[in-house]
Protein backbone atom coordinates (compact mmCIF):
# COMPACT_ATOMS: atom_id res chain seq x y z
CA UNK A 1 0.00 0.00 0.00
CA UNK A 2 1.18 3.80 -1.02
CA UNK A 3 0.90 6.62 0.99
CA UNK A 4 -1.50 8.13 -1.18
CA UNK A 5 -3.75 4.60 -0.84
CA UNK A 6 -3.50 4.85 2.63
CA UNK A 7 -4.83 8.53 3.01
CA UNK A 8 -7.27 8.02 0.66
CA UNK A 9 -8.83 5.00 2.67
CA UNK A 10 -8.51 7.22 5.90
CA UNK A 11 -10.30 10.16 4.27
CA UNK A 12 -13.29 7.76 2.85
CA UNK A 13 -13.69 6.85 6.62
CA UNK A 14 -13.59 10.83 7.70
CA UNK A 15 -16.67 11.42 5.29
CA UNK A 16 -18.43 8.53 6.35
CA UNK A 17 -17.76 10.25 10.23
CA UNK A 18 -18.94 13.28 8.85
CA UNK A 19 -22.31 11.46 7.66
CA UNK A 20 -23.04 9.76 10.57
CA UNK A 21 -22.38 11.80 13.52
CA UNK A 22 -24.84 14.31 13.10
CA UNK A 23 -27.21 11.28 12.37
CA UNK A 24 -26.40 9.97 16.28
CA UNK A 25 -27.27 13.50 17.68
CA UNK A 26 -30.00 13.92 15.77
CA UNK A 27 -31.93 10.71 16.80
CA UNK A 28 -30.39 10.71 20.46
CA UNK A 29 -30.37 13.63 22.62
CA UNK A 30 -28.49 12.00 25.24
CA UNK A 31 -25.37 11.44 22.73
CA UNK A 32 -25.61 14.70 21.08
CA UNK A 33 -23.20 16.78 22.72
CA UNK A 34 -20.87 13.97 21.99
CA UNK A 35 -21.84 13.61 18.63
CA UNK A 36 -20.73 17.42 18.07
CA UNK A 37 -17.63 17.29 19.48
CA UNK A 38 -17.16 13.88 17.06
CA UNK A 39 -18.09 15.52 13.83
CA UNK A 40 -16.31 18.68 14.79
CA UNK A 41 -13.26 16.73 14.93
CA UNK A 42 -13.73 14.43 11.82
CA UNK A 43 -14.84 17.60 9.54
CA UNK A 44 -11.17 19.20 10.57
CA UNK A 45 -9.42 16.30 9.97
CA UNK A 46 -11.12 15.29 6.98
CA UNK A 47 -10.02 18.89 5.21
CA UNK A 48 -6.78 18.34 6.21
CA UNK A 49 -6.81 15.01 4.61
CA UNK A 50 -8.47 16.79 1.38
CA UNK A 51 -5.83 19.56 1.20
CA UNK A 52 -3.00 16.78 1.70
CA UNK A 53 -4.06 15.51 -1.34
CA UNK A 54 -4.62 18.17 -3.19
CA UNK A 55 -1.33 19.34 -2.52
CA UNK A 56 0.02 16.49 -4.54
CA UNK A 57 -2.42 16.55 -7.15
CA UNK A 58 -4.46 14.02 -6.38
CA UNK A 59 -8.03 13.55 -6.51
CA UNK A 60 -9.26 12.70 -3.27
CA UNK A 61 -11.92 9.99 -2.91
CA UNK A 62 -15.21 11.40 -2.93
CA UNK A 63 -18.28 10.94 -0.14
CA UNK A 64 -20.63 8.73 -0.11
CA UNK A 65 -24.26 9.74 -0.90
CA UNK A 66 -25.09 7.30 2.04
CA UNK A 67 -23.10 4.91 4.83
CA UNK A 68 -24.82 1.86 5.65
CA UNK A 69 -23.75 1.33 9.31
CA UNK A 70 -26.53 -0.81 10.80
CA UNK A 71 -28.97 -0.14 12.94
CA UNK A 72 -29.35 3.23 14.53
CA UNK A 73 -32.95 2.85 16.71
CA UNK A 74 -31.03 2.89 20.34
CA UNK A 75 -28.48 5.09 22.16
CA UNK A 76 -26.61 1.73 22.60
CA UNK A 77 -26.81 1.05 18.97
CA UNK A 78 -24.96 4.12 18.08
CA UNK A 79 -22.45 4.15 20.40
CA UNK A 80 -21.43 0.57 18.69
CA UNK A 81 -21.75 2.24 15.55
CA UNK A 82 -19.23 4.97 16.22
CA UNK A 83 -16.94 2.71 18.82
CA UNK A 84 -16.51 0.37 15.21
CA UNK A 85 -16.37 3.48 13.18
CA UNK A 86 -13.38 5.22 15.19
CA UNK A 87 -11.83 1.68 15.77
CA UNK A 88 -11.85 1.64 11.56
CA UNK A 89 -10.38 4.91 11.60
CA UNK A 90 -7.33 3.80 13.90
CA UNK A 91 -6.12 0.77 11.69
CA UNK A 92 -6.19 3.04 9.08
CA UNK A 93 -4.41 5.46 10.75
CA UNK A 94 -2.06 2.58 11.62
CA UNK A 95 -1.91 1.80 8.42
CA UNK A 96 -0.21 5.00 7.53
CA UNK A 97 1.93 5.68 10.06
CA UNK A 98 3.45 1.85 8.91
CA UNK A 99 3.83 3.10 5.65
CA UNK A 100 4.57 6.88 5.55
CA UNK A 101 7.34 9.11 6.90
CA UNK A 102 8.09 12.14 8.91
CA UNK A 103 5.12 14.54 8.75
CA UNK A 104 2.88 11.48 7.38
CA UNK A 105 3.99 9.23 9.66
CA UNK A 106 3.32 12.18 12.32
CA UNK A 107 0.06 13.02 11.14
CA UNK A 108 -0.78 9.19 11.32
CA UNK A 109 0.11 8.56 14.83
CA UNK A 110 -1.70 12.15 15.87
CA UNK A 111 -5.04 10.95 13.92
CA UNK A 112 -4.55 7.28 15.59
CA UNK A 113 -4.20 8.79 19.47
CA UNK A 114 -7.26 11.04 18.30
CA UNK A 115 -9.01 7.68 17.21
CA UNK A 116 -8.40 5.61 20.23
CA UNK A 117 -9.31 8.06 22.69
CA UNK A 118 -12.39 8.87 20.82
CA UNK A 119 -12.98 5.12 21.16
CA UNK A 120 -12.99 5.40 24.60
CA UNK A 121 -15.50 7.98 24.61
CA UNK A 122 -17.77 6.16 22.92
CA UNK A 123 -17.58 4.00 25.77
CA UNK A 124 -14.68 1.77 24.27
CA UNK A 125 -12.39 -0.23 26.67
CA UNK A 126 -8.85 0.38 26.46
CA UNK A 127 -6.90 -2.01 24.61
CA UNK A 128 -2.76 -1.95 24.48
CA UNK A 129 -2.19 -1.94 20.45
CA UNK A 130 -5.69 0.38 19.31
CA UNK A 131 -5.57 -0.12 15.22
CA UNK A 132 -4.65 -3.59 15.66
CA UNK A 133 -7.38 -6.30 15.25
Amino acid sequence: MTVTQATQNWLALEHEAVWVYPIIGARFTVLAGSARTSYAVHVKVRDVLLARLHSVDVTPVAAKIAYDVGALETPRQAQTVARRLEQTVAASCLTLAGVGTGAERTFATQGLRRAALAELAWGGRPRAFPGLP
